[in-house]
């Protein structure tokens, strides 16, 4: 019996390539109320919630947080529709190996239903189970969305790993029970207990998730 319950994977900068989008949303967002959006800005905002950004921009414009939850919502939401999703590398290759091997697997993200249906829609990836921010009480840092992902496969989460790409998605994973493979394509991220980093998912297989997992 494979030590390994479920792959938990984010979506955002871990499963397609996004984060390019989110950062050209930002600066179109920051731009509409005439204040500078800096790389350093960027690095903040990487993998946090919608509430979380908005909340930061407008302590940077003085603008209301509901104008920039708006138009930043419209402005992601345009170019996620109308720009190409690349799958990040070896995701396919191990959603496949997943999927054969009959493991549980789940996307867990900090955007909403809208645009995690955008990018279901676009790659043809399947999971058995999805939870978007718009679906769970908190959202990361807070572990909720990776504990809800766990009840909903019925798996327990101290035997299931989560592929992260972000700080504040690595310390959701943590703080559910999971070990964590982090990726430091996106952000430097800290060594830590059960924390496994790697620099993409190009080369992860199904036996190394497996051997983590009986470690970790």
């Amino acid at each position: 019996m494979s030590p390994l319950a479920a792959v938990l994977f984010d979506m955002d900068g871990t499963t397609v390539e996004t984060e390019s989008l989110w950062q050209r949303a930002e600066v179109t967002t920051m731009d509409w109320f005439k204040t500078p959006w800096t790389a350093v800005d960027m690095a903040h905002c990487t993998g946090s919630s919608m509430a979380t950004v908005a909340a930061y921009m407008a302590g940077k414009s003085g603008a209301a947080q509901q104008d920039i939850s708006q138009v930043l919502a419209d402005t992601i939401e345009h170019l996620m529709t109308t720009e190409a999703l690349p799958v990040q590398p070896g995701v396919v290759r191990l959603h496949d190996e997943l999927v054969t091997a009959g493991i549980p697997i789940a996307l867990v993200s900090n955007s909403w239903r809208t645009l995690m249906n955008l990018v279901l829609d676009a790659t043809g990836l399947r999971f058995d189970v999805t939870v978007a921010s718009d679906e769970v009480s908190a959202v990361k840092p807070d572990p909720e969305p990776y504990l809800f992902a766990c009840r909903a496969l019925g798996v327990d989460p101290t035997a299931s790993v989560v592929l992260e790409d972000s700080r504040t998605g690595v310390a959701s994973a943590v703080a559910a029970g999971c070990g964590v493979v982090a990726l430091l394509q996106n952000q430097q991220i800290e060594p830590a207990p059960r924390t496994l980093l790697v620099q993409d998912l190009s080369a992860v297989t199904l036996a190394d998730l497996e051997r983590f997992a009986a470690t970790c």
